[in-house]
């Protein structure tokens, strides 16, 4: 439950324990060795397609997650003097100074979002290394007795040591998207207190004049 609170306010992306790391790196070798150890040459045109295929989708996975981190990096980056600009209205000498301070603490935590996610934004743009199909592993497949065959196990290595990396890229824009949305509920529900104080407080004040009792002054007469 605890858990559970804590990730409404704040995201954090667990790492994998030691255990599910060595399991992960466990079933990474044993994919890797079925494709060096397999026969692939009685259907290799076959293989070659569907290993491109699935080459091609990690390539698409990693630029549409670098083009969406893209995306969110810029409008944070043009959203921040715009905030700003809003500070001064916040906090003032007409303002109400419980509404001034609330309106603050709100308007720093969704700007502590943005940023957050401006700085996850950036990490899934960072350059990492990707592996890429080229002339030496061309010449190498034709070398063998069957070239399609070995040039699917090529991509196939390949698409196999990008997956983490493009899981990485996942991970950073999920994190992005997380933490911007929760700076557009802090900013939605700053809008909404600077919206309806006013009216709450006139209503309170109307309220308090009605329930007010009024004081009797009894009238005294003198007779002399």
């Amino acid at each position: 439950m605890i858990k559970f609170k804590r990730e409404l306010v704040w995201p954090v992306l667990e790492p994998l324990t030691l255990e599910q790391e060595h399991e992960d790196s466990q079933r990474i070798e044993r994919i890797k060795s079925s494709i060096i150890k397999g026969d692939w040459s009685k259907s290799g045109e076959v293989a070659l397609e569907e290993a491109r295929r699935l080459f091609d989708a990690e390539v698409d996975r990693r630029k549409g997650a670098d083009a969406k981190a893209g995306i969110y990096l810029a409008a944070i980056t043009a959203l921040i003097p715009v905030l700003v600009s809003l500070l001064p209205n916040l906090w003032g000498d007409k303002i109400n100074k419980g509404l001034g301070f609330i309106s603050l603490i709100i308007f720093a935590g969704a700007v502590t979002y943005l940023l957050t996610a401006g700085a996850w934004a950036f990490r899934t743009l960072k350059v990492a290394g990707f592996a890429l199909v080229g002339p030496s592993e061309i010449a190498d497949s034709w070398n063998k007795s069957s070239p399609p065959a070995q040039l699917a196990k090529h991509l196939a290595r390949a698409t196999l040591y990008n997956y983490p990396l493009g899981n990485k890229k996942v991970d950073g824009i999920k994190m992005t998207h997380e933490y911007l949305l929760r700076a557009f509920l802090s900013f939605t529900m700053l809008m909404v207190i600077q919206i309806t104080w006013p009216v709450g407080a006139w209503m309170v004040e109307t309220v308090g004049k009605l329930l007010e009792s009024k004081v009797t002054v009894p009238l005294i007469m003198c007779f002399s």
